[in-house]
């Protein structure tokens, strides 16, 4: 029996129930669904795109109250071409009167899963590939090019193709130098770039001691660098406990079905794990540290979308209290959002990271994409927090960069280099975690 036509028959997985509960015509069960959203995120660099085809079709947003703008990229402009096109997108937003404008406030998918718009079973579209990253919280969230985001923002649906879903359980317990940057690059080196090519990857926590909200943000990020659509949690008390803290409201938990259908599963042993790195050109040239070549980095940067949460701060911390940044090695800090910012100068982490040497920069993408606050020349060699490694991503075309957690990278800002050294004296394995 086909797991399309019938779902609701022969059991649904989390992307399922979500689909299927956003369906415009409850009657219609074929493989394209048009789709209610129930947010809609875009960013400076992505929302100036649509902003003059929606004007000549005198396009109006269908809820302003559901749309999430940030001005991330761009954040304040370093060019002028930048700064003209960031003007043009805050015009279009406050023009608009969009409720959720957040001005220099942080990174556009860190800003929405701080919002109570991004609730568990709620489906999400966003001007930005890493949208999937409110999958942390059991949302149902993927980017969209601008074209597709232009339909959506004026008509609050979209048409989308229903994913096949592959289950990822994890299990045991993370050591205390992993977080969810390993696990995830673990995947990657178990899947590859397309190894969930347009699937819904459905993660299970039955660890024994349960993955932090922080390390699930991390996870669910960076699974479109595995192709996924969706990169979403199965929401349970964590993820409660979350959004309680966040907005004081308990969201209902959806669940798949016991008996849902899966196209494949992916058991994970955290308690396996050891540190991860990924080398050049690709996210998914993972090995572990233990593993890799020694070689000097002369930029450290922690931060991004998939990285630069007050976990990943505190992390960096504790690796450099008391100590000093290589002489060689430039270690920029730049906080996801200014909530981050704020929460991580309370606990004092920004003073020891500063003490150490660490360069401290205004919340927003930076150096990520080759934007800002850090970009890389031809001669540089960084080990970064970021999620991709491609060839000119951060700057100069013949740039190096190391995919790693925060506190591998706080580890080589240190050192002064990457290598098997950095975790030689805490007794790591470099073992598989599948079983």
């Amino acid at each position: 029996m086909s797991q399309h036509g019938h779902a609701k028959r022969t059991g649904r997985t989390l992307s399922d129930k979500v689909i299927d509960a956003h369906t415009c015509d409850p009657g219609d069960t074929g493989l394209y669904r048009e789709i209610r959203i129930d947010a809609l995120l875009g960013h400076d660099a992505t929302i100036a795109l649509l902003v003059d085809e929606f004007e000549r079709r005198g396009l109006t947003i269908w809820d302003r109250d559901r749309v999430i703008f940030t001005n991330d990229h761009f954040s304040p402009p370093a060019t002028i071409e930048r700064a003209d096109i960031s003007n043009k997108f805050l015009r279009f937003a406050r023009e608009r009167n969009v409720t959720h404008l957040m001005l220099d406030r942080g990174i556009c998918h860190q800003l929405l899963v701080e919002s109570p718009l991004c609730k568990p079973g709620s489906l999400i579209v966003g001007a930005d590939s890493h949208t999937v990253m409110a999958g942390g919280i059991g949302a149902c969230a993927t980017g969209m090019g601008s074209t597709d985001i232009l339909y959506a923002l004026a008509t609050g649906t979209t048409w989308m193709r229903r994913p096949t879903t592959v289950r990822v359980r994890f299990h045991g317990a993370l050591g205390p130098h992993c977080n969810g940057r390993d696990v995830v690059l673990e995947l990657l080196r178990l899947l590859g770039e397309s190894g969930a090519q347009y699937r819904s990857l459905e993660f299970h926590d039955l660890a024994d001691t349960p993955i932090a909200q922080d390390d699930r943000f991390a996870i669910s990020n960076m699974a479109v660098e595995l192709g996924a659509k969706f990169g979403v949690f199965v929401p349970d008390k964590v993820t409660a406990a979350y959004c309680a803290q966040r907005d004081g409201h308990h969201p209902t938990l959806v669940a798949p079905d016991p008996d849902a259908r899966y196209e494949r599963t992916l058991d994970i042993d955290l308690t396996a794990l050891t540190p991860r790195i990924a080398k050049p050109w690709s996210p998914a040239n993972v090995v572990p540290v233990a593993e890799a070549d020694t070689r000097p980095v002369s930029v450290a940067f922690l931060g991004s979308c998939s990285s630069g949460r007050l976990t990943d701060l505190r992390d960096a911390a504790a690796e450099v209290a008391g100590r000093s940044v290589h002489p060689r090695v430039r270690f920029v800090v730049i906080p996801a959002s200014v909530q981050v910012f704020q929460q991580a100068l309370a606990a004092g982490y920004v003073t020891t990271l500063t003490e150490a040497g660490a360069v401290i920069d205004h919340s927003s993408c930076g150096p990520c994409g080759g934007i800002d606050k850090g970009v890389l020349g031809a001669d540089d060699v960084c080990v970064s927090t970021s999620n991709r490694n491609f060839r000119g991503r951060m700057g100069h075309w013949a740039s190096r960069t190391y995919l790693a957690s925060a506190r591998t990278v706080a580890r080589a800002a240190l050192a002064g280099h990457i290598g098997p050294d950095l975790y030689a004296n805490d007794q790591d394995t470099a073992g598989s975690s599948t079983t």
